[in-house]
C-alpha cells in the first residue's frame, strides 16, 4: 500500500511531459504582429510602385500637390504657384508674392512639395492652360505657371504626356475650378 501511493504522489510531483503545454505568450504574439505590420507597411508602398505605370505615378503625384496646396491656401490664406519646366521635365512649386508672381525659392516640406523630375519612361510633351490653343502666344514658353489663390482657386491647366517611342499618349487636366484632376488615356 505504501508503495501504490508514493507510485501516485510521485506522478503528480515530477509531471509527465506529455501533459506540459507548449507554446507562446499573448506578449510573444503581439511583438511579432506589430514588426511584421511595421515591416508590410514600409515594403508595400514601395513594392506596389513596381506594378504602378509611370504615367499613374505621375497622376498621382500631381494630384496629391494639388489637394496639400488647396488646402493649405485655404487654411492659411496663402497663394501658391506650381511650376512646370517642359525643358528639365520637372515640377516646382513655390509661393506667390502679393503681386501674383511666382517666388524664386522653391518649397522643400513636406517632402512631396519639393522639386519633382518626372518619370524617365514618360515625355511631357504639352504644357498649357486649359482652353487655350497652343499655337495662340506668340513666343512658345517652356515654363507653365499655375496658380493656387488663397481661395482654393486652381488656375485650369492641361498637360500632354507620351511615351518614349511616342506610341502611346496621356492627358491629365483640371476639370472646374478647385482643381480636380482628370486622366485621359488615347
Amino acid at each position: 500500500m505504501q508503495i501504490l501511493i508514493l507510485q501516485i504522489f510521485s506522478k503528480f510531483l515530477r509531471p509527465n511531459k506529455k501533459n506540459i503545454t507548449s507554446g507562446f505568450t499573448f506578449l510573444e504574439i503581439l511583438v511579432v504582429l506589430t514588426l511584421v505590420l511595421l515591416i508590410v507597411g514600409f515594403v508595400t508602398p514601395n513594392f506596389l510602385k513596381i506594378f504602378s505605370k509611370p504615367y499613374e505615378l505621375e497622376y498621382k503625384h500631381l494630384n496629391n500637390v494639388v489637394k496639400i496646396l488647396r488646402n493649405d491656401a485655404i487654411l492659411k490664406n496663402y497663394s501658391y504657384c506650381i511650376i512646370i519646366d517642359l525643358k528639365k521635365q520637372q515640377m516646382i512649386t513655390t509661393k506667390s508674392n502679393e503681386g501674383g508672381k511666382c517666388q524664386i525659392e522653391h518649397l522643400k516640406k513636406p517632402k512631396i512639395l519639393a522639386p519633382h523630375f518626372f518619370s524617365e519612361e514618360i515625355i511631357l510633351k504639352e504644357a498649357r492652360l486649359a482652353g487655350k490653343d497652343y499655337f495662340e502666344y506668340e513666343e512658345s514658353s517652356d515654363l507653365l505657371e499655375i496658380h493656387i489663390n488663397n481661395s482654393g482657386f486652381v488656375t485650369p491647366f492641361f498637360l500632354q504626356f507620351s511615351s518614349k517611342d511616342l506610341s502611346k499618349k496621356w492627358k491629365i487636366e483640371t476639370v472646374g475650378i478647385m482643381g480636380k484632376l482628370k486622366l485621359n488615356k488615347n
